[in-house]
Parts: C-alpha cells; sequence; structure tokens
C-alpha cells in the first residue's frame, strides 16, 4: 500500500481531526480485530498480505480492480467468530444465528471496507507511520495493559504477524477518519431531539417488572427437545401451566407450578430476559434453549415503568439521535459508493 508519511500534525482527511473521538475502539478477547463498516452491521478484520502471497488464493470479488482474496475472506470470517462464539456462549440458538450472519454479510463487508478505503485517498487522506505508532501504542495500553508480549501472543495465536497487525490498524485509521467526515455535518435542533425522545420512550424508560411462569426440561437425554415440544404443544392448546409444570418441570419454582413474583426484568437471565421484554401479556414463548436446559415461559402481567423525565435525559437523547442520523449518512454514503464503484463477485463464496 502506497503512503505519505507525513508529520502528525499533518494528519487525516482534510479539515477533519482524526483524535477527535472516532479512533476505532478497543476491546478484549481480539476484538481489535473487528472494524465496524455501515453504521454497526458488519465488522472486517482483514489479511491481505497474506493472501498476496499464495498463488493458489482465488479473488472472490473486484472493487474498482482491487481484489479480495478467499483467504481475506477467511481471516474475516474467522476474526468474527472468535468473538461471536465467546460472546454468545451461553446462548446457543443466538449463536448459530450470529454465525450464520457473518457468512451470509462477510463478503459485502470486505466490498464495503475497500470503497470506504478508496474514498479515504479520494478526498485527499494522507496518514503517516507516526500515527499508526501512536494507535498500535494505545491499542496495547487499553486492550493488554500495556504488556506487548501478551499482545504478540495474541497475534500468534490467530496467525497474524506484527507487520499485518500494523497494516490492519492503518486501515481501521482511514476507515474510521472517512466515517467521521461523512458524519461531521450531523446536525440536530431542540424539536429534533424532543421528537426522538417521544418516538423511543421505552429507550427511557427503567427495567420493566414481570409475574411469569417458567417450565424448564433438562438437556440431559436425547429426546429433551422433543418432550419439551410436546409440553409446549399441551400449553399452546390451552392445558394447565402450573398442573404441567408441577408433573414436569425441574426448576427451583416447579412446587409452586413454575410461578414467579413480580420480577424486574433487568434481574432475570440476560438470555430470557431479552425474550420477555418482546412479550406480551399472556403471551407463550416458544422452546427456549439453554445451556443445559430447554425453557418454556409465559408472562402474566406487565407493569411498566414511566420514562425519564425528558430533561434529565435530554443529553442522552441528543446523543442517541446524533449517531442514528450519523449511521444513517455513512449508509447513505457507501450506497453511492456502491453505485458508482465497479464491484465484481466471482463465483460461490
Amino acid at each position: 500500500m502506497n503512503m505519505s508519511l507525513t508529520t502528525p500534525k499533518d494528519h487525516g482527511l482534510p479539515k477533519v481531526p482524526f483524535w477527535n473521538g472516532v479512533r476505532c475502539a478497543v476491546s478484549v478477547t481480539a476484538a481489535w480485530l473487528l472494524m465496524t463498516v455501515a453504521g454497526g452491521g458488519l465488522a472486517c478484520a482483514l489479511n491481505a498480505g497474506a493472501a498476496k502471497e499464495s498463488p493458489k488464493d482465488r479473488v472472490v470479488a473486484k472493487v474498482n480492480g482491487m481484489p479480495i482474496f478467499a483467504s481475506d475472506l477467511d481471516a474475516m470470517i474467522h476474526a468474527q467468530e472468535r468473538v461471536i462464539r465467546f460472546q454468545f456462549a451461553n446462548d446457543p440458538a443466538r449463536l448459530r444465528k450470529e454465525l450464520a450472519e457473518v457468512k451470509r454479510n462477510a463478503l459485502n463487508g470486505l466490498i464495503d471496507f475497500q470503497l470506504l478505503e478508496d474514498e479515504f485517498f479520494r478526498l485527499g487522506g494522507v496518514i503517516r507511520k507516526e500515527d499508526i505508532d501512536e494507535d498500535v501504542k494505545l491499542a496495547i495500553q487499553e486492550a493488554f495493559k500495556g504488556d506487548r508480549a501478551a499482545l504478540m501472543a495474541e497475534l500468534n495465536a490467530i496467525g497474524m504477524t506484527y507487520g499485518k497487525y500494523r497494516e490492519l490498524r492503518e486501515q481501521m485509521i482511514m476507515v474510521s477518519a472517512v466515517r467521521a467526515r461523512i458524519a461531521n455535518k450531523v446536525e440536530v435542533t431542540d424539536k429534533m431531539v424532543r421528537e426522538h425522545y417521544e418516538n423511543n420512550l421505552q429507550k427511557w424508560r427503567g427495567p420493566e417488572s414481570v409475574k411469569f411462569h417458567t417450565l424448564t426440561i433438562f438437556n440431559t437425554s436425547a429426546n429433551a427437545r422433543s418432550l419439551a415440544e410436546g409440553l409446549r404443544m399441551k400449553l399452546a392448546s390451552g392445558g394447565d401451566f402450573a398442573e404441567i409444570a408441577r408433573e414436569n418441570s425441574k426448576d427451583s419454582r416447579a412446587d409452586d407450578g413454575g410461578a414467579w413474583p413480580w420480577t424486574s426484568i433487568a434481574n432475570i437471565n440476560n438470555n430470557v430476559g431479552k425474550v420477555m421484554e418482546k412479550m406480551k401479556k399472556g403471551e407463550l414463548s416458544e422452546v427456549l434453549e439453554e445451556p443445559n436446559s430447554f425453557v418454556i415461559l409465559r408472562v402474566d402481567d406487565i407493569r411498566k415503568t414511566e420514562p425519564k423525565p425528558f430533561e434529565s435525559v435530554k443529553e442522552e437523547v441528543k446523543k442517541s439521535l446524533m449517531e442514528e442520523l450519523s449511521r444513517e449518512k455513512i449508509e447513505n454514503r457507501l450506497c453511492r459508493l456502491r453505485e458508482a464503484a465497479e464491484i465484481q463477485k466471482m463465483g460461490p463464496v
């Protein structure tokens, strides 16, 4: 990659300072390998250098003549899967869904990444060696508490050289700068902020409380899911939840027919709580797969909390609105870049 290396004062796109909070965030478990493009939906981890070293590497796409190799795709998918498997280790159903999404969106994610990198240079962007040095230093400090040896161990674990890691950070800097440039002129009025508050009141409420029933079947036999599905059919057909739970459920509320007292959703198991947030009063859930069990829920009653007063959350609402508008601007620009670009996809991926 040909780059002009200048002094830090000249860094970035014209009239857009880079060090203004838009640097790619660093997090644990190799999450620093991921770069969100198109407003939060896709993460890209590139290993293009390794791709070019293999004469047998297959080109899976071209963006304005620049190739994307199969190894690029494999490296990006591997990096995303590594984080997703850690993040959803206790939610098998969500894990399967997220892994499928990764594979479905992977190539488009790499294409968008290349489009934003091209845009960086088209806008006259310049990146310096000193900026990459500073970015890597901060990444090591945030992710590995300043321990460079820990970084090297992580790179070794995923089969990436330090040179490739620096190249990746360089690409992240460019894409972050372009995203900042696109979103730089987002302005909102007090009226817009108030409307955003009114249209999203659920965001500003405290946790709801629910009364509910559960029926739990331990996943200790080959027919555990079939048993749970059969019991749900009985419940859906009008079966008495309390009676069926007392006879079949294995959780701590079985003797009470699966009944729970008023409970804040914030205090409920994260996966179950997320399902419960979307359920209506009287609704029966599907069979939920937990790490060692299958669970059926019924929401008996919901106690909603009042939203926080507008003035007390005004700055939070404003920030939420600006982030939403920024994502829209970035996605709109990407749509135009896609339309203007010459994009070729080569065969099955």
